[in-house]
């Protein structure tokens, strides 16, 4: 029970803070830029890239059911791929609208009782998931930085990419050496006998046990680079914002610099949906890649109504039309 209420206490520590943090960084984004000038761009926005990014969006999100459903089943014997589709999308949306990622835990008791799979084999492929995500827009920004020309400092540029070079290593040591992991945790444990670091040992062993289920390497390199293609494939929803407000698509490394960090910044606690700090962080990249405010504002904005938007709406009307019922009790029914 006191673990219980620790972790409770965690999670709406986390959630308040995300307020704070998101209603001051959507202050600062309404206090730095003309809003009129934002809303005159943003409506005179076009509509034929919107589509396009829509489609591609919608076929990311199919081939991101498809790699988790791998990762629960590599064999295919027990996860058919089309009934696993819409809750794992409706996952994303739930987390888009409340608090707490409950998105995250729908998805967990869902697919435990769907398809009678232990909820730590589920909970390990999505670790395995963010792992594979992190690593791949972290590959996404070190190349887009490399790329562009921004207008801060080679000092600072090359700070950061040393940054994600260090963290693309982290990661990948993560996703091909499990057993290095097991072997750092236990040395943490004997050389810092803390509470905090017996925790996190436990957590890395569940990590590593996670991506030892997942296959040998070369599998695992076939998921690496699978997500490094979707999440590409993601960015062309800034692109298709940026293109739609009058941007010029020769100039696309500009969006995907700012697709990158905003995606990045996501990982700073915000309002559900990560209303808050994807704007920050999406402004800042604009800015050093020198975009105007307002059309990095506008571009911004329109992308993140792109990307949360469908999902939001996916989820409610999945879950309306299983016969009007909360998704824990929609569980019971299968």
């Amino acid at each position: 029970m006191a673990a219980e209420r620790a972790s409770t206490g965690g999670g709406n520590l986390r959630f308040w803070l995300g307020v704070v943090v998101g209603t001051a960084f959507l202050a600062l984004l309404w206090t730095s830029v003309d809003v009129a000038a934002v809303g005159a761009l943003l409506m005179r926005a076009s509509w034929p890239p919107l589509v396009l990014a829509l489609a591609a969006y919608a076929l990311d999100f199919l081939l991101r059911a498809w790699r988790f459903r791998l990762l629960l089943d590599p064999d295919g014997r027990k996860v058919p791929f089309g009934p696993s589709v819409a809750p794992f999308v409706a996952s994303f949306g739930i987390s888009d609208i409340l608090p707490f990622r409950l998105g995250d835990v729908f998805r967990v008791y869902w697919f435990h009782r769907r398809f009678s799979l232990p909820m730590g084999h589920v909970l390990g492929a999505m670790v395995v998931e963010r792992v594979l995500d992190l690593v791949s827009i972290l590959m996404v920004a070190g190349l887009a930085l490399l790329l562009v020309d921004t207008a801060l400092p080679a000092e600072i540029v090359a700070q950061f990419r040393l940054v994600l070079i260090v963290a693309v290593a982290a990661s990948l040591i993560v996703l091909f050496s499990p057993g290095f992991i097991e072997a750092l945790a236990g040395w943490g444990e004997r050389k810092f006998p803390l509470v905090p670091v017996t925790k996190l040992a436990a957590a890395a062993r569940s990590v590593a046990e996670a991506v030892r289920g997942t296959g040998d390497p070369r599998r695992i390199l076939g998921m690496v680079l699978l997500s490094f293609a979707l999440w590409l494939l993601e960015s062309l929803v800034m692109l298709g914002a940026w293109v739609s407000l009058g941007g010029g698509l020769p100039e696309w490394l500009k969006p995907l610099v700012a697709f990158a960090f905003s995606t990045l910044g996501t990982l700073v606690p915000a309002l559900p949906g990560h209303f808050g700090s994807y704007e920050f962080f999406g402004m800042l990249s604009y800015r050093a890649v020198r975009v105007e405010a307002e059309q990095g504002a506008a571009t911004i904005l329109l992308a993140h109504l792109l990307l949360w938007l469908p999902t939001a709406l996916f989820a409610l009307g999945w879950l309306v039309s299983v016969r009007r019922q909360s998704p824990f009790t929609v569980l019971k029914t299968h």
